[in-house]
């Protein structure tokens, strides 16, 4: 059992200002004091390596100690360690961990240069050096390579992208589109991003509760949809040509669903029928020229 006032973050997690989700902490306080049963992983020092979000917990509620599992390592393996128990866990963004990897650089490029005076080959490589470098904050941080590289050009960034980038507001590779544009220009394409999100977030929203609501559901297979779609082309014209639009929007979903106004699934409806009735009149003419 350790006080929780003697754990403290990783130097590297500190120097960052990085801080515990609040969808993490939510998770935690719903699970109360089931949660602070399994022990948090320290250092002997006690720097904390898994359980962050639990030492946030005991520390909002006044719980003076928690169960710990000590690790006898240094700070560089216990970054390690930080790295690869969060690889899946909630709020630890690509950027942020690579953020945090990248404070092994010094370390990792000492240790490159070493290897290949070892080796006796491509002495004074800068080039070779790096690239080891970048291999080696990638595998730590769990990310690609191509993110790392991406990363390391962000150095042009307008404060307000990177702070979108530590909340995962925006991915690196959207914040590296926008690198070599002038601050201005980021902070106005940030606000756009922002507004066109919050723009289809009511859509989203709306049409899945609508949808959860609707009794009406039918399921198609490809060819019927296919079918389906082909009748957009026999729709009578309208007097209007905006009324002849039809708008399509996207949402994030998973599966394959599509969600049809009544109004058009009514339209499309009354031209399968009328189809059906003139396909029905030309097959009796023709039995009847026949039978004549």
């Amino acid at each position: 059992m350790r006080s929780t006032s003697a754990l403290r973050q990783h130097p590297a997690y500190a120097e960052l200002h990085l801080t515990v989700s609040p969808a993490q902490l939510s998770t935690i306080k719903r699970l109360g004091d089931v949660a602070l049963k399994d022990p948090i992983l320290v250092t002997r020092d006690g720097v904390i390596i898994d359980g962050y979000a639990r030492k946030a917990y005991a520390d909002s509620v006044d719980i003076p100690t928690l169960p710990c599992v000590e690790f006898d390592i240094g700070e560089e393996e216990a970054l390690r360690m930080v790295l690869s128990r969060h690889r899946r866990s909630a709020g630890w963004h690509d950027y942020n961990r690579i953020r945090m990897a990248s404070q092994l650089k010094n370390v990792l490029r000492i240790r490159a240069h070493a290897n290949q005076q070892d080796g006796g080959r491509f002495k004074g490589s800068s080039k070779l050096t790096e690239a080891n470098v970048r291999k080696e904050i990638a595998a730590t941080a769990g990310v690609s390579e191509g993110n790392v590289t991406k990363f390391d050009q962000l150095h042009n960034s307008d404060p307000q992208v990177l702070n979108a980038l530590a909340t995962g507001e925006i991915s690196i590779h959207r914040a590296w589109l926008w690198r070599e544009l002038p601050a201005q220009e980021q902070r106005e394409e940030l606000r756009r991003y922002r507004l066109n999100k919050g723009l289809k977030q009511p859509v989203k929203t709306h049409a899945f509760r609508h949808c959860a609501r609707c009794s009406n559901r039918i399921v198609l297979t490809l060819t019927k949809l296919k079918e389906l779609l082909q009748r957009t082309s026999s729709m009578p014209a309208s007097d209007g040509e905006k009324s002849e639009l039809i708008e399509i929007r996207l949402i994030e979903a998973r599966g394959k669903t599509i969600l049809l106004t009544t109004e058009l699934y009514e339209a499309l409806w009354t031209v399968g029928s009328a189809n059906q009735n003139a396909d029905h009149r030309y097959t009796k003419a023709v039995s009847q020229e026949h039978d004549s």
